[in-house]
């Protein structure tokens, strides 16, 4: 666990506010020049402590949660990480903010915004954040950063690990035993390792429960095309696919919009319960629980425990599940959510294993 100075980290964003402001040089010299006076910052004030004794630990901390470029309304993973972020604040009393970049180049500048605003704690959640990540939090290792699903590691950096493929893997195996055609298909937003990964775990789900079932799959390009989503979608179903799964953000939402107009086509939703979206036509989600992962990261910063490293979050620890299936229990039938239930506890109990692409 790295110990940190929550006085160093204000006066270092201070610092780095009034060099922004003040310089006129070009961009990498104003931070170079924030860089070094924050520096000299932390080290007075680490002087400062040894000499007056440990200081008590802070009331309160300041976190900025940075979404991804799709933003707040994406029905997905940056609504549930803002929900578990407010929650914190509501619960906790911390100082919260967002950032919402236009796109992933911004996502640097976003970073520098929310030092020099002062916060403790920076969240970043998704696979676009391996490179800022990489680079920022060398660069204000006096900052905690958390992150989610990304293949980067800081001495300042809690990493969130997902299994995504566990859930995957259920869908696959729902998605198998409800198919009527025999084809079933995913909708990728990029073809990526962060989508890949779900992926193969829906492959690998529908082959164990009938390896007669064909998975076709299909990449948009694209994390907020809704419409091209739903051209895709209609494309794989004219491929004979009956229930589709998508990873493709706000652009699953022209999936929804299939389904809700084909009687024969249904939805599988990702990342937050997105069974609401069409009610009786999204089978199920693969959820990962965002929000939850966003409180526990800052209550540890607020309570002085927060260890840096990867943290795995899966199906036994509740880190990722099936939805609840509220509107669809009935199409679906007892049978088969035992037989998930069952399935779900020979992946925690190891007698299943799921390819895990990011330990390829």
């Amino acid at each position: 666990m790295k110990k940190k100075n929550l006085i160093a980290i204000c006066a270092s964003a201070l610092l780095i506010a009034a060099a922004v402001t003040a310089c006129g040089g070009s961009t990498s010299e104003t931070t170079a020049q924030a860089e070094t006076e924050a520096e000299a910052a932390d080290g007075e004030a680490g002087e400062a402590e040894a000499e007056g004794g440990e200081e008590a630990a802070a009331d309160t901390i300041k976190v900025t949660f940075i979404a991804t470029d799709t933003g707040l309304g994406d029905r997905s993973f940056n609504d549930s990480t803002w929900e578990g972020v407010q929650r914190a604040h509501d619960e906790l009393g911390v100082e919260i903010s967002i950032i919402e970049p236009d796109s992933v180049a911004d996502m640097g500048t976003a970073i520098m915004t929310a030092v020099q605003s002062g916060s403790d704690l920076i969240l970043g959640f998704g696979g676009s954040w391996a490179d800022p990540l990489s680079e920022y939090c060398d660069r204000f290792p006096d900052v905690y950063f958390g992150g989610l699903n990304c293949n980067v590691t800081a001495d300042n950096l809690q990493m969130a690990k997902t299994a995504d493929h566990q859930g995957s893997f259920l869908a696959g195996a729902l998605a198998a035993t409800m198919t009527k055609t025999g084809t079933v298909a995913c909708l990728g937003g990029q073809d990526a390792d962060n989508i890949n990964r779900f992926i193969t775990g829906f492959e690998e789900g529908v082959k164990y429960v009938n390896p007669d079932v064909t998975v076709l799959k299909s990449y948009v390009g694209s994390y907020s095309d809704p419409a091209l989503g739903k051209e895709y979608s209609l494309q794989l179903m004219n491929e004979g696919a009956d229930i589709i799964f998508h990873i493709a953000g706000g652009t699953g939402e022209g999936l929804f919009e299939a389904a809700r107009e084909n009687e024969n086509l249904y939805a599988i939703g990702v990342d937050s319960d997105q069974d609401y979206i069409a009610e009786g036509k999204v089978l199920t989600s693969v959820v990962k629980n965002c929000g939850n992962i966003a409180y526990e990261m800052i209550e540890s910063v607020l309570n002085g425990t927060f260890e840096t490293g990867d943290k795995v979050y899966d199906l036994e620890n509740g880190g990722v599940s099936l939805t609840d299936m509220t509107y669809t229990k009935d199409l679906i039938g007892e049978d088969t959510i035992a037989m998930l239930d069952d399935l779900r506890q020979q992946i925690i109990d190891g007698e299943i294993v799921v390819t895990d692409l990011f330990e390829q």
